[in-house]
């Protein structure tokens, strides 16, 4: 790895992050065009990839969900800042806001303060009821009647008061009443919607700049498997029993500083960005983005879709709806209605990527290798390989799949290896995510 990219800096927990092979990915990008022309990074995720390669030719990023879309422009855009990350964390902890949610949610506040400080005794089922049961939205749409009194009497409180001051979709509460509890304490989500009110009363670049160093606040404190958004944690055992080998990452991660953390990610973005070449972000479909793209815009282009059936909306949903800034419908448990709000409270209308569903895949990379044949230019698609004999969730389409389906599409299309690579793990149950042994590699494509 050279120095350039050890500079590069992981904005989220990103699965399959191409952190540790990005000078691979260059070097495949500087095969296919070494006139230094721009370059489409056309599943942009997390932004890394972009950020790396704006460093040394022009690049269009895109993808379809928007906080990639926010990191993208934050790491790449040079901005003059005349304000310190400092001075503006004071701002918003001395604020109004801050002080207006602690009047709503101070009592819960109190309430789950207490509960930690039990756990640190020892005394863990106070606040191991808070991670699987104290979900204020899901409270104030269905109750809980499962609840001990103790938090059902905390619950009601704030609904009460809520709904008094007319503040149940209070736009300066959403991280707190979606997430609060569930994914951060209580306290945590309260000090990210201080944020997110400070971020949303700006506009332009700044507000850019703000707005992804709260998504990298986020995923750095979410108290999670693998720190995405995928589920919160599963705080009982297969007997029904609370696990006690998870109090030191409940308190570990609970126990974060939201300010400070923000702050250092501020200070971060501020000081980011590319002064020599030029970039273009875009939030929509990879089909549109192909579409749209004239062959003169672009030299090459690499693409780094989802390959198994877990779709990427479904771990970053809450940044998502940090960057959307609303108060999203929350989807049921099955399709039908039945079953309740979701305990993940996924957003509904999420985006399903047809590369993560079975029926559509195969016609997913088709469109991916039509769009970019008809810009005449060449393709790197990173794809992670599976041993078929494990027992993991296979990818949708096996590499032999893929190069057969190119191949009817480019006159010439062959592999490249990198090393070993191993990416994000996540639990027992979702092992596709783990890379084994063999190399992550590179599908090269293009028409001599």
């Amino acid at each position: 790895m050279n120095n350039e990219e050890n500079t590069i800096t992981r904005p989220i927990h990103y699965l399959g992050s191409k952190l540790r092979m990005l000078d691979t990915i260059k070097q495949a990008v500087d095969l296919l065009d070494d006139s230094n022309g721009c370059v489409c990074d056309l599943f942009s995720g997390s932004g890394t990839v972009s950020r790396y390669l704006s460093s040394y030719r022009d690049v269009i990023a895109a993808d379809i969900q928007m906080y990639s879309s926010i990191l993208c422009e934050a790491t790449m855009t040079w901005m003059d800042c005349s304000i310190g990350s400092e001075e503006i964390v004071e701002k918003i902890r001395k604020g109004q806001t801050r002080k207006k949610l602690n009047a709503v949610f101070g009592r819960l506040l109190e309430y789950e303060q207490a509960c930690i400080d039990k756990a640190k005794s020892n005394d863990i089922d106070a606040l191991y009821e808070i991670i699987e049961k104290g979900s204020i939205y899901i409270y104030l749409k269905e109750g809980n009647d499962s609840c001990t009194t103790e938090l059902r009497d905390r619950l009601d409180e704030l609904k009460y008061t809520l709904q008094e001051r007319n503040e149940t979709e209070d736009l300066d509460s959403i991280i707190v009443r979606y997430y609060g509890g569930l994914y951060f304490s209580y306290s945590q989500a309260m000090d990210l919607d201080c944020i997110e009110h400070y971020v949303f009363e700006h506009n332009g670049l700044l507000r850019v700049k703000l707005l992804a160093a709260l998504l990298s606040t986020a995923s750095e404190i979410v108290n999670t498997v693998g720190k995405q958004f995928a589920q919160p944690l599963k705080v009982r055992d297969s007997k029904g029993n609370y696990k006690n080998s998870l109090k030191k990452k409940i308190l570990d991660d609970r126990s974060l500083n939201v300010f400070d953390t923000f702050e250092k990610w501020l200070e971060h973005y501020l000081g980011a960005g590319e002064k020599i070449h030029s970039h273009r972000v875009i939030c929509d479909d990879y089909k549109t983005v192909l579409h749209d793209m004239k062959s003169s815009d672009v030299k090459v282009v690499y693409a780094d879709p989802p390959y198994t059936r877990y779709h990427y909306s479904r771990y970053y949903h809450v940044l998502e709806t940090i960057c959307l800034h609303d108060n999203p419908v929350i989807t049921t448990t099955f399709p039908n209605g039945t079953g309740g709000i979701s305990r993940a409270i996924y957003r509904e209308g999420r985006h399903q990527s047809p590369f993560c569903i079975k029926s559509k895949a195969e016609k997913a990379f088709e469109d991916l290798f039509i769009g970019v044949k008809a810009l005449n230019v060449p393709l790197a698609l990173s794809y992670s390989p599976f041993d078929p004999g494990q027992a993991v969730t296979p990818r949708l389409q096996t590499i032999d799949q893929l190069i057969e389906k190119a191949k009817m599409y480019f006159s010439d299309v062959s592999t490249m290896s990198p090393g070993e690579f191993t990416h994000s793990k996540l639990n027992a149950t979702e092992k596709n995510f783990e890379s084994n042994h063999e190399a992550e590699m590179l599908i090269i494509c293009r028409n001599r």
